[in-house]
Order: C-alpha cells, then structure tokens, then sequence
C-alpha cells in the first residue's frame, strides 16, 4: 500500500463503541463498555486518574491491544470507518516509554521505519525524515545512535517516528513528561502546528493539563474504574468539576500543589543516614567531567561529554534539585557524584564519618586520603551510603515480590529484619503499594514500578539519596506520596538529590542547580581508518563465516585443524588491516579476543571430553579442540562488522526473503548488541543495592548465573514494547515492504566471499596432504 492510500487528507473520525478489555491475569477490566466518539480534526486531552485505562484506550484506537499483551477484548473501535489495523500508517502513537521502542541502530533510520512500512519509495524517505527530526527539535546527525540520547530526546525521536508517517490521526500517550518547560513548550508548539497544518484528529494523555488547554478543544476525563466522568469543553469542565477531579488526582490548573504525604519512619537499624549533622556536607563533586563512549558495528567511536567542569554539594537534610534542559548531563552529574560512574576528570569526596575507613587508621582525616573514591567501593560500602532510583524504574527490581524488594538492601547490609520489615511495610503504605506486597514486581505499571523503586531505595537509611525524575507519570495523589518519601528521607538526616522538571519539584528543593548541556568536542579532523573486512557488506561477511560449517567432516587429524586453523588466523589478520589515511582503528584485535573469551570453555570442554572418551589420547583431544577453533574464529572476526540493519539490507533486497522474519531477525539483533548496556545498569543496580559480588570467583560466577536470568526477563519485557513499537508504524499489517538502506554488492564483498571459500580450499587441501 502507498503511502498516500495510507492516509486521508487530514483527521478521520474515531469511534470506540462498547470497549472491554481485561488484561490476562486481572480479576476487573480496565475498560468496561467504554463508549466514545471524537470528530475529525478534533483535538482532545485525555485525563484521569493513574490506573484509569488512558494508555489502554490510546492503544485500543491504534488497533495494538492484543500485540504485546492478551486478555479478552471485546466491543469495536474504528478510524475514519475502518478497524485501524487495516490502514497501516494512519494512526501515529508515541508510547509512554518512547526509548524502548527505538527499533533501529541510527535515528534516521529508526524515523524512516514507519515510511519502510507503507512502501515509501526509498529516495522519498531522506527529505521526510530530516523534515520531522528538524520539526521536534533534534539536530544531531541522522547516523547518530539512539544510545546517546537522552529521556527527553527519545521522547522527541519516538513523536518524528510518528510524524513522519503524516498520519490522520495522532495518539500522544505523555509526550512532555520527561522534558524540561521551554523543550515541552516546543513540543506543544510542534504537535499543535503540525496538527492545525493537517488537520489530524489529536488524543493527548497527561496528567498535567495546563500547558495544553491552548492547544485542544475538548477535555476528556476518566475516573478511576476507566469510564468517562467529564466530557466537553476544557475550560467549561473544569470550572464544572475542577474541584472534584483534583481530589481523584489530576493535576487541575490553579489547584495548588499538594503537599507531601506525612511520613514518620523508625529509624534504619545502622542506617547512615543522621551520621552526618545536618547541614553538613555528605558528598561534594568539584570539577567533574563524565564522557560516553559508543561505537556502531564496524564505524568509528563516539565520544560524548555529558559534564564538563561542574561542581556538587549535597548536605544532610537538605534537597538539591538539578534542572537544565533534557541532555544537560544531570543524570550523569547525579551518578558522578554517587559513585555510579567514574569520572575522566575532577573528584568526589564523602564526609568522613560515612567512608568505610581503612583498618589502623589514626583519625578520619587519614584515612580519607588513603580511601579511593566511591566508584571504586564495594558493593556494601557504597549501598549502606548511597540510594538510587534510576530513570528506568524496571532495572532497579531485585526481589520476586514487593516486599522482599524492599528488604534486599537492608538484609543484604545486615539489618535487623524484624524492624526492616516495618519499615518496609510503613513505606508500602505510604505509598500506595501495601496492596501488592506479594505481587511479582516485574507486573507492576510503570508508575508503581517508579514508586516500588523509591520505596527500596530508602528502606535501609541511606545518607545520600539519588532520585532520577521521581515523580514522573504521577498524578496529584501519588505525587504527594512519592514527595512525603523523600522529605521522611531528608528528615532523618538524609542529603536528597534529583533531577526534575517538574516545578513542585523544584519549589520543594532547598537549592536548585541549573545545568545546561557542555560544548562537545570538534571531530577529529583525521578520519579513523576502516579495517577491511568492515570495508566489505554484512551479507558478504555472512556468507564468509558460514561457509566454514562443513568443516568438521573435512577434517580428521589434528595436523589438518591446525594448517586450516593457520590459514584462518592469517586471513583474519590481513581482513583487520586498516590501510590509507586517517587514524588507527579502535582495539580491532582485542574486540575479536574478546569474542573468542566464552569460546574458549567451549574449547576446553570439548578437548577434555574427546580427551575422556578416546582413550585419553592427546591427539584424538587436540583435532577436537581445534575444529571447534576453525569453526569459531571466522565468526569471532566478522560478526563484531556485521550492522544488523545492513544485514535486513542485504537479506531483503537481494535474497528476497520475506520482510516480516527479516525485520524480526534484525530487532532482536539490535536488541542483542544492547545487551551489554542492560547488564551494565543491571549490574550498576546490584552495586548500589549492596548484593553485587565484589570478589571470588565462585561468588562473580553465581551472579552472572542471576544476572543473566534478570537479562533475559529484562529481554523479554523489551521485545514485548518493542513490538507494540514496531506495530504502532504499521509493521504488523504491512502487505508489501520498501527498505531505506541500500544493498549494493562491490569487489570487497567479493573478496570477503573468496576468503570464506579459501577456508575451504585449504582444509580440502589439508585432508590430502596431511595425515
């Protein structure tokens, strides 16, 4: 289908018509016979409640209920008079987790996904992606990669995916909820005029009105069971019903801001936090300068500087709010400052009464000079300091229920249970969580997750807290309570830092730090050189490695594996030549060592079996643990320069395999290279949470055992957002398929193939000549 045919010439009607839907699992429905109707061009604020079935609703009218969940659904929804799965591309969504969604390895091709989707001539899709990147504000290189953005800019990535689609009818589910005032006002501002210059039939979710009751022309509103309790012109319905719609918890205009929960908590048996005297300094970071480093498969690294120059205090019973721009580097400053991240430059320094002091010490300030800063404390050092909830509230879940969440950092430092455990219950009720003690954490929605995170992270009584955007998709009542935690926090001696947008945030905060993002560094005027075998197509590369697979029935004696083995070695060297000018190529030879690493207990398994089994004879184990080698080397060699979305290119185009399984293949390899990030911040979490493995390679080997399985849970909850990402652009009812990329087959390619043909030849050749 063409683009054109996928849309009309502005906004559609939308008609939900006796919605239910009761996910699996859940006793009541979040929608129950849910009836509605929104005109065409019609602009609507969805509000309620959290918990009132307002994302539900929106993926319901995107056709994606039963994508990535199931439940029974019943009733019908329509778009301009058909089911809106049977117009790919005419219903645009930007889901609440925009940077789960990211599908693509660059954000030019992760825009151009949707306009794959509905069969876009492929020389068509370069003006419209620059067009929607340039019209939501980013102005980084269409190849740059969606790692190195921040929250607020995924938000933006993920609303140019939708835009580009030039949709009928646009379904933004809190678009502005991580993003600082002005970048909000500039997405309202981008969404209103895109929407009047379309005519698009909108549907915003928020739980904060006021920045768009200029931008809609009618209020819905949803109570707490998902059925509709306000309906009509905005201001109209909140002078009609303001009062008691701020008591469910929406965030009305001009209603004052509530005021934090009260909140009175036992004392943490050998908490930290108190130790320091109020006002104090509990950590302080002076000249810090934190870099990112990414690389894309086969390219050149990337150096980003997320802080530069800055400096840090955060005192006992004090709030310190950092606010700035989303990508100012305030997540990074926070981490600096507790040990989450090394800095390249500058120090950090941790009141002496909190630092765990080296044995015969003679006095505080001694031992301060010869302790190491905290990124480099153990596990349990840094834990009964420092708390931490991350932006992403899922990778801070340890525990198979809520309440064993809670306790993991108290008893993992040694606390009292039994008051722990009162604590820990007084915390679930304050924040609305005691209901769900026993409940899998992991099936929480993500504002609860975010609230299960504070929760856990105060437990134990730290003396700095770190909150990355508590109170993000909070409503009026959970805002109170998350707000009542962390003053409980800062009461008993706690130093509070978080970075915010939120003005209530703000108001609350002692001393506010504004940060704004650093100058980054010129490119380097002297390219790096590319290895050869990156010079050549992943298909090609593909083919090379693959075609190693019938060699263990060519080869027979060790003296075979080991010529062909010889043969690999040297070609692998010559493809990791980086000839011409420039500078020399990143760690090419580590990066395949690094590969080969788990290989080799592969290796060693299999020499001591054959080793077992035939005979105890040397020669018998040697051939074995060399044909395993022939077989991985090549892949070691080539897979670190095979780009996914390349690959889908290539696959596609020139094999003409079916779309649908290539796209598939190419997300989870995506996903894949991810991985390493994910088990970062998991392991990050372990650290901060006191039950990392410092030491022993017993203890190292079980957690990796433990946070492999936490990588493949966090895995799983990925691929579901990313198909109901993936889905939200059309990919599911895509009939036919065009690719952004090109697939063209060049001399290196050719190259590439003969050396994987060479292999071949040489264990032919081998098996002749040598016995």
């Amino acid at each position: 289908m063409a683009l054109g045919a996928a849309r009309s010439t502005g906004g559609v009607e939308v008609r939900v018509r006796d919605l239910t839907w009761r996910p699996f699992g859940r006793s009541r429905p979040v929608l129950d016979g849910l009836d509605l109707t929104l005109g065409p061009g019609e602009r609507v604020l969805l509000a309620g409640p959290s918990g009132s079935g307002k994302s539900t609703l929106l993926r319901a009218v995107a056709g994606l209920l039963l994508t990535a969940d199931s439940g029974d659904l019943s009733g019908a929804v329509t778009v301009g008079g058909h089911a809106p799965q049977d117009v790919p591309g005419s219903v645009g969504l930007v889901l609440q987790d925009p940077g789960a969604g990211v599908v693509a390895s660059s954000i030019g091709r992760d825009v151009a996904f949707g306009l794959e989707n509905v069969s876009m001539p492929p020389g068509e899709m370069p003006p419209r992606v620059e067009a929607a990147l340039r019209e939501v504000g980013l102005t980084m290189s269409a190849d740059s990669s969606p790692a190195t953005l921040s929250g607020g800019e995924s938000q933006r990535l993920a609303l140019a995916g939708a835009l580009a689609m030039e949709p009928s009818v646009l379904l933004l589910d809190e678009p502005t909820a991580m993003l600082d005032a002005a970048t909000a006002g500039d997405v309202r501002a981008v969404v209103s005029d895109v929407v009047a210059r379309r005519g698009l039939t909108l549907v915003v979710v928020e739980h904060r009105l006021e920045g768009w009751l200029d931008h809609v022309d009618r209020l819905v509103v949803l109570d707490a069971a998902g059925s509709v309790v306000a309906d009509g012109e905005p201001r109209r319905v909140l002078r009609e019903h303001g009062r008691s719609l701020a008591d469910q918890g929406i965030w009305v205009p001009g209603v004052p801001d509530p005021d934090p929960l009260p909140l009175v908590l036992d004392r943490a048996p050998e908490g930290a936090a108190g130790r320091v005297p109020a006002g104090g300094v509990v950590a302080a970071a002076s000249g810090v300068r934190v870099e990112h480093v990414s690389r894309r498969l086969g390219g050149s690294s990337r150096t980003t500087v997320a802080v530069d120059g800055a400096d840090l205090e955060a005192r006992a019973g004090r709030t310190v709010a950092l606010v700035g721009p989303s990508g100012a580097g305030k997540s990074s400053l926070m981490g600096a400052l507790g040990g989450l991240v090394q800095p390249s430059r500058g120090t950090v320094d941790v009141a002496p009464p909190l630092t765990p002091a080296e044995s015969g010490a003679t006095s505080d300030a001694a031992a301060r000079t010869r302790l190491a800063p905290p990124h480099a404390w153990s596990s349990s050092d840094l834990a009964r300091v420092v708390a931490w909830v991350p932006q992403r509230a899922a990778t801070a879940l340890l525990g198979r229920t809520v309440r064993e969440d809670v306790l993991t950092t108290p008893l993992a430092l040694g606390q009292d249970p039994e008051v722990s455990g009162v604590r820990a219950d007084a915390l679930l009720g304050s924040l609305g969580l005691a209901h769900l003690a026993d409940a899998d954490p992991r099936q929480l929605s993500g504002g609860e997750q975010r609230r299960l995170a504070m929760a856990s992270a105060v437990a134990h009584g730290p003396a700095l807290v770190l909150a990355d955007e508590p109170t993000v998709g909070q409503d009026r009542l959970t805002w109170a309570a998350v707000s009542g935690v962390l003053a409980a926090a800062r009461a008993e001696g706690a130093a509070v830092v978080v970075t915010t947008h939120d003005p209530g945030v703000v108001d609350d905060a002692d001393h506010v730090v504004r940060l704004d993002a650093p100058p980054q560094p010129a490119p380097d005027p002297e390219p790096e050189r590319r290895p050869l075998v990156a010079r050549a197509g992943p298909l090609s590369l593909l083919a090379a490695a693959l075609c190693v697979l019938p060699l263990p029935a060519l080869l027979d004696t060790w003296r075979q594996g080991l010529a062909v083995l010889i043969v690999e070695v040297l070609l692998g060297l010559v493809g990791l030549l980086a000839p011409g000018p420039g500078r020399a190529p990143h760690a090419r030879l580590r990066g395949v060592l690094a590969r080969l690493a788990p290989a080799a207990v592969a290796v060693v398994g299999v020499a001591w079996s054959a080793w077992l089994l035939g005979g105890r004879d040397v020669e018998v184990a040697a051939g074995a643990a060399l044909r395993v080698l022939c077989l991985l080397v090549p892949s070691a060699v080539v897979v670190g320069f095979i780009d996914p979305e390349g690959l889908g290119d290539h696959l596609a185009q020139r094999l003409r395999l079916p779309a649908r399984p290539v796209v598939a293949a190419t997300a989870a390899l995506q996903r894949l290279q991810s991985f390493d990030a994910l088990w970062g911040e998991l392991m990050t979490t372990r650290r901060v949470r006191g039950v990392r493995a410092d030491r022993g390679p017993v203890a190292r080997g079980r957690e990796a055992v433990v946070v492999t399985g936490g990588l493949l849970v966090g895995a799983l909850g990925q691929a579901s957002a990313l198909a109901l990402a993936m889905d939200a652009r059309g990919f599911a009812e895509a009939r036919r398929r065009t690719w952004a990329g090109p697939a063209p087959w060049r001399r290196p390619d050719t190259l590439a193939l003969g050396a994987g043909i060479l292999v071949i030849a040489a264990a032919a050749t081998a098996r002749l000549l040598l016995p």
